[in-house]
């Protein structure tokens, strides 16, 4: 082989390799937008924001993604995560938003599966501080108390849920937070629309949480 046919053979072979770089690279900028864009629709979500028509251009724009691995397998539990926390705050009355969620549940198949990790931390039991039951306990009673006290006499249980988001809101009483999931889980357990109570809250929770790293 001549000199002069070895040289192309190399310019040949560098430029596939190179090409094949610049795709590769390519779709990794792709896949890191795409997770972007669908972690700032979860935060909107958690706001609640309607994201339904972005949602399903997401994930109809990534389906061929999916299909062809270009996610990794840390991705695939990073969107897991996000499209849990996108689901649970899908209307389960409106059909755009039951398709959605139905087409989410699907991409379990391609190993979208939300993992979170759990890390318990306990104290030692060396002080008063640590009886757990004991403050559940004095906080159903202050909790009883308040909702007993006839503020709320005559009233639907969801104005009551109203007032007691707007307590949550505007107090450092921790109490307030957990009286309205108290409501919202027990509404729920009686067939009520809860959705938009639960995303207030989340906003509350995360609002007051942003004040505590400050």
């Amino acid at each position: 082989m001549s000199r002069l046919a070895v040289l192309k053979r190399l310019e040949s072979t560098l430029e596939s390799f190179l090409s094949r770089a610049v795709e590769s690279e390519k779709g990794k900028i792709e896949a890191l937008h795409s997770l972007e864009t669908l972690e700032e629709m979860a935060r909107d979500s958690l706001k609640g924001r309607h994201i339904g028509n972005r949602l399903g251009d997401w994930l109809a724009r990534n389906q061929s993604a999916f299909q062809h691995d270009r996610f990794s397998a840390e991705d695939l539990t990073f969107v897991g995560n996000l499209l849990s926390d996108i689901r649970s705050g899908l209307d389960g009355a409106d059909p755009e938003s039951v398709k959605l969620s139905e087409e989410i549940g699907r991409l379990r198949e391609k190993g979208v599966i939300p993992k979170r990790k759990l890390i318990l931390k306990m104290k030692s039991r060396s002080t008063e501080e640590d009886d757990l039951l004991g403050k559940f306990v004095e906080l159903s009673k202050r909790e009883a108390e308040y909702v007993g006290s006839g503020l709320f006499h005559q009233r639907h249980l969801l104005s009551v849920l109203d007032d007691v988001l707007k307590s949550a809101a505007a107090k450092e009483d921790r109490m307030y937070v957990h009286l309205a999931g108290s409501i919202i889980y027990f509404l729920k357990m009686k067939g009520y629309r809860v959705e938009p109570f639960v995303k207030r809250l989340k906003e509350i929770e995360k609002e007051k949480s942003g004040r505590n790293d400050e």
